[in-house]
């Protein structure tokens, strides 16, 4: 209780639990709910199409294992159990929380849908993140928006922020609450991170026409070089773009690092790929420079999936607790050449964007 009081993005996601004990590096199937593409016209008479149902599932790598430990005095042992998780447990499991908050909030850069934010804080800067949401034909319930802080500073002051409806449940959510503006719950959290572009110009446009489905493109341009030495530049993955004249203007992401001729032009490989119509000659092309990688999205549109670690086999003492889809391992140990109570905690987890189609990132320059 004590971990998931202290998330934000942890609270914000699909949270999945294998009860099945894993190893780091084991790999775990997340199912996902079965979607139905084609609806038949059945016009009153006739006979229905049966479709079969395809239960299908994502692994997820359960790669991140990390661990605090710290030593317990005799003293701390001597408190009560409300001092010794205030004193002990409580701020060992705020750091867990935020390792967590900031590894979910990286998983920002493999979004490629994107609505830049303008350069004044205004309310039509809302509505273009739920257009995209909406062009993406996300769910309305469970959409929530997790802001870098200085853009919560800018947000939280206009109208529809400071009379909009405070909710939560846990305390970080509470805290970190906005609001629910425009049909989107939206948070702060100190972990969303800067996103770096090597460009320092946003400008550039198509080397040549592009057919539909295309993952590479030549472009050319002002974006395509450094500041006034106009040295070439690298387009580094999770950075994203727009051309001009697609129809549902959602973007593009780097997928490959790339770097840029001497004569400012790039090839540029990105999902995903041109919609239907391709993309002119000559198309302008947009990217977003260096900013703060605020995300909108789904719950379902990132899976946390936590697993329990085996308790000790030596003579060390150790519990496994499990809440809600979190698991941590809990291990005390004495060191007795120094006399000295040891407690470890820690969790084994893996992080997965299930569907990409489910969030957008909102960059903010600012």
């Amino acid at each position: 209780m004590a971990l998931e009081n202290n998330l934000v993005f942890g609270n914000l996601v699909y949270r999945a639990y294998s009860k099945d004990f894993a190893h780091v590096g084991d790999t775990v199937l997340v199912r996902k709910p079965h979607e139905f593409s084609t609806v038949h016209d059945f016009a009153g008479s006739g006979t229905t199409t049966a479709q079969t149902i395809v239960e299908s599932s994502v692994p997820v790598l359960m790669d991140k294992h990390y661990d605090i430990t710290f030593p317990v005095t005799s003293q701390e042992l001597s408190l009560d159990v409300v001092s010794f998780r205030e004193q002990c447990i409580a701020p060992a499991m705020r750091a867990h929380a935020q390792n967590l908050d900031a590894l979910l909030a990286a998983e920002a850069t493999a979004i490629a849908a994107h609505y830049p934010v303008s350069a004044t804080p205004a309310v039509g800067d809302v509505a273009g993140v739920r257009a995209q949401l909406n062009l993406n034909k996300v769910p309305f319930a469970n959409r929530s928006v997790v802001l870098h802080p200085q853009s919560e500073q800018a947000y939280i002051v206009l109208d529809a922020f400071l009379h909009a409806e405070k909710r939560g449940d846990t305390q970080a959510i509470k805290e970190a609450h906005m609001g629910r503006v425009f049909g989107m719950d939206w948070y702060m959290d100190q972990n969303v991170p800067t996103h770096t572009c090597d460009a320092t110009t946003a400008t550039g446009a198509l080397d040549a026409a592009c057919t539909a489905g295309a993952t590479q493109a030549s472009i050319t341009g002002n974006c395509c070089k450094g500041a006034a030495t106009a040295a070439s530049i690298t387009l580094a993955v999770g950075d994203v773009f727009k051309i001009a004249g697609e129809a549902l203007d959602k973007g593009h992401r780097i997928t490959t690092a790339s770097s840029a001729a001497s004569n400012g032009t790039v090839v540029a490989t990105f999902s995903p790929p041109i919609q239907a119509g391709g993309a002119a000659s000559a198309a302008a092309v947009t990217f977003q420079l260096t900013h703060k990688n605020n995300l909108a999205l789904h719950k379902n549109a990132i899976a946390l999936v936590s697993a329990p670690l085996e308790p000790p086999l030596g003579g060390a003492r150790g519990d496994v607790v499990s809440y809600k889809g979190l698991s941590c391992r809990v291990v005390y140990d004495y060191t007795s050449n120094v006399k000295t109570n040891v407690i470890s905690i820690d969790m084994l987890f893996g992080i997965k964007v299930l569907d990409k189609e489910l969030a957008c990132r909102m960059p903010d320059a600012r």
